[in-house]
């Protein structure tokens, strides 16, 4: 019997339906496929490729990926044999196994950072580090995993994120806290070498690991994106004690009323027998200009007490009178050639201001505290050995100031810095910026330590504030850092900045003096290299009668000058 219109119709809506429903079905068949299922990524590297699942994490309600392809372990990872004790960082077991490594494994799990811990947050531009909130600052947690639940183990091997090369690449939370849970597993529960107390770590990643943490000089064995450390416990313990950012000071400041100081009870002195060869070193390139500011700066260190070593390095722009005379102020004189800045300012300012890179092959020294020849020490900086390179005082944003530094001498270092010398390029054109790209993971300095001559004050009170702190006596800062033009550049009378539009900001009297404070203490002879030449006089006049045209309203350009280099 021939169906009915109404049955069609019936059976119809039914087909439909059924239709309807099985491509709901595979819809939701297929999402959730792709929720559970591993994904797989590919690197373009050499070598084997294994394929690593990559891990989610939910943190604070946001995934973070920490997972990449991986290459077949190296000849060095797949001797190891099942006896060896292995701790797994951000590096999952099936992945471990897949691509080589043998031995008695031990995943290392830890909660991953929060997103909303930034580089910025553990890198601000400023931080009350004198307390005047009525508290020290604090740095936020980064999760580690509970040590003590783990026994000793003998290798650590640890896969580091890369998203290079993304921007700030370099300056990724989760690949340091990647770096902190492995260098504090090697610390804690790392087998150490009987002989020299090294701890052993491999890494894989496409990127290097951070030299901040891991220096080229432990660097093992290498073999595609693979990296073997032996690293001294020692020094990676002292690293991995210190702040994991600059939201921190590396060592907060004692409070002594005005006159703050290191918190001596804070700061761990190195055991009787790893007592360091240590020095102070500065640097004179391209010019004869700061040869008066480099002998006062010997004589502010003598002054202040320090003992230490003073190492100038100088190219062949210092004549043989000026290298006798920086001999005399205490300066043992190594000669440097220099080296081009491939990416300078267009104004040439920088052009070899990477000579400065030639103090990381001082490696006769375990560590040295560099001071660019236009600061003047007024307390002992000797405190400053006991802390880890890079230790310096913030810039602006997320930056150092290279002005004083902290540093571990290195061949090593300096190697990859010529490797990298065209590539990298930096923020100011000069060398700053440069060693800032190298080193992202470095240790804030009180501003005390390496105090700017630039006001900032926006009050009276403000200034006063400042001016109090550059005459103190006894003193209250351990060293000025004078920008702009420099006082042996001026009259003794004022801070010649006042009579130049462009370097206004800079002008302190107070600061000014002070440094002539310090001259006045030097031996008579060593003051002839701070004698003002006839250009230099000349300019010193012209600057005079520019501000007096000005009508500038601080009137140093009518004040009377007395300085007797004006007539010598």
């Amino acid at each position: 019997m021939k169906p009915s219109n109404s049955d069609s119709t019936t059976r119809s809506h039914v087909v439909r339906n059924i239709h309807i429903a099985f491509l709901l079905l595979v819809l939701v068949a297929t999402i959730i496929t792709l929720y559970i299922q591993p994904v797989y990524l590919f690197q373009n590297n050499s070598g084997t490729k294994v394929l690593s699942k990559v891990e989610t994490k939910i943190v604070n309600g946001k995934s973070k990926v920490g997972k990449i392809a991986i290459e077949k372990a190296p000849g060095f990872l797949a001797g190891i044999d099942e006896k060896t004790r292995i701790g797994l960082v951000n590096l999952p077991y099936d992945d471990a196994k897949s691509c080589g490594i043998n031995g008695s494994i031990t995943v290392v799990d830890f909660d991953v950072v929060s997103n909303d811990i930034t580089w910025n947050v553990l890198y601000p531009s400023w931080i009350d580090e004198e307390g005047e909130s009525g508290s020290q600052p604090t740095c936020p947690t980064i999760p580690m995993p509970n040590f003590s639940a783990f026994n000793d183990i003998d290798l650590v091997v640890a896969q580091l994120p890369c998203r290079r090369p993304e921007a700030g690449w370099n300056r990724d939370v989760f690949r340091l806290q990647v770096h902190l849970v492995a260098a504090n597993l090697a610390v804690k529960k790392g087998k150490r070498n009987k002989i020299n107390g090294a701890v052993k770590l491999v890494f894989t990643s496409r990127c290097e690991p951070m030299r901040d943490l891991f220096r080229c000089d432990d660097l093992v064995k290498k073999d595609g994106t693979w990296w073997m450390y032996e690293v001294d416990v020692m020094r990676l313990e002292d690293k991995v004690r210190s702040p994991p950012g600059t939201c921190e000071l590396i060592s907060p400041l004692l409070d002594e009323g005005p006159n703050k100081g290191f918190d001596a009870g804070k700061i761990k002195p190195l055991p009787s027998h790893r007592r360091q060869r240590e020095a102070y070193v500065t640097v004179l390139h391209s010019s004869d200009t700061y040869v008066c500011g480099a002998i006062t700066l010997a004589h502010s260190i003598r002054k202040v007490g320090s003992t230490r070593d003073l190492v100038l390095l100088h190219d062949e722009f210092i004549n043989p009178t000026q290298l006798r005379f920086l001999g005399n102020a205490g300066w043992s004189l190594r000669q440097i050639e220099r080296i081009h800045n491939p990416h300078p300012r267009s104004d040439r300012l920088y052009e070899y201001s990477y000579s400065k890179f030639h103090i990381f092959r001082l490696t006769e020294y375990d560590k040295i505290v560099f001071l660019d020849a236009d600061i003047m020490v007024l307390r002992n900086l000797d405190m400053l050995f006991n802390f880890p390179s890079i230790s310096a005082r913030g810039d602006h944003d997320e930056l150092f100031n290279s002005g004083i530094m902290v540093v571990e001498p290195s061949n090593c270092t300096f190697k990859t810095f010529m490797l990298n010398i065209n590539s990298v390029k930096s923020y100011d054109g000069g060398d700053q910026g440069f060693l800032n790209e190298m080193f992202v993971w470095w240790h804030r300095l009180p501003r005390r330590t390496n105090f700017f001559k630039v006001i900032w004050a926006n009050t009276t009170e403000e200034k006063l504030k400042f001016d109090s702190m550059f005459v103190a006596d006894p003193p209250q800062l351990y060293a000025i850092h004078y920008f702009g033009l420099k006082p042996w550049m001026c009259y003794r009378d004022y801070d010649c900045n006042w009579d130049l539009e462009t370097a206004r900001g800079f002008a302190n009297d107070e600061a000014h003096w002070r440094w002539w404070r310090v001259y006045d203490g030097m031996d008579e002879g060593l003051k002839k290299m701070c004698r003002l030449s006839i250009k230099q006089k000349r300019n010193l006049n012209h600057l005079r009668l520019q501000a007096s045209k000005m009508r500038y309203s601080d009137g140093h350009w009518k004040w009377n000058i007395t300085d007797p280099r004006k007539d010598i």
